[in-house]
């Protein structure tokens, strides 16, 4: 199985990039607030519950994708910000890819980058609204300023796309020509 997870600050474009991916390479989709919104439901965003929670939902669907014998599968993750303020991450990210590995499958990491300006525009569109994402201004500013959010993974190669340059057509040929 080939896993491709796209990570970036909130609103660079990880959800429509990853939507143009899927409708490109045939792979399912696992968006990072599917995870958020069920998680949410039980516990506080932030809390220990909410992170062991989200870390079990994802690892559960890269587990039923490697058994289903899914040839691809599309996974967004809000990296430097979702586990317990982004402490666990790393480890998340981490675990999901040794299983990936240790199935005989390949990870490819796709960091989004976009300028702060864009981003701040792009947080209050309408349509972030379906998934309960963020869209306030203010808190995109404070989550820039106080979590590592444009960091890249710190244990593998990204491959480094900046969406405020590229279309989301664009950038998945980008990223599927890294996937042959």
């Amino acid at each position: 199985m080939r896993l491709i997870i796209l990570y970036g600050p909130p609103a660079s474009g990880k959800l429509t990039v990853a939507k143009s991916v899927a409708k490109a390479s045939g792979y399912p989709l696992f968006h990072n607030h599917l995870v958020a919104d069920f998680a949410s439901t039980l516990f506080a965003y932030g809390t220990d519950g909410y992170a062991t929670f989200s870390e079990k939902l994802r690892t559960m669907a890269v587990d039923a994708a490697i058994k289903a014998s899914h040839p691809g599968l599309i996974m967004t993750f809000a990296y430097g910000v979702e586990t317990a303020g982004g402490k666990r991450d790393d480890a998340v990210l981490k675990s999901i890819a040794n299983r990936v590995t240790r199935a005989g499958g390949t990870v490819l990491f796709v960091r989004l980058t976009c300028d702060d300006a864009d981003l701040l525009k792009r947080v209050g569109r309408s349509d972030r609204k379906e998934f309960h994402k963020l869209t306030k201004p203010a808190i995109l500013k404070r989550i820039l300023r106080d979590y590592r959010v444009k960091d890249a993974v710190s244990f593998a190669e990204s491959l480094v796309i900046d969406t405020g340059r590229l279309s989301p057509a664009a950038a998945a040929k980008c990223i599927l020509r890294e996937t042959k």
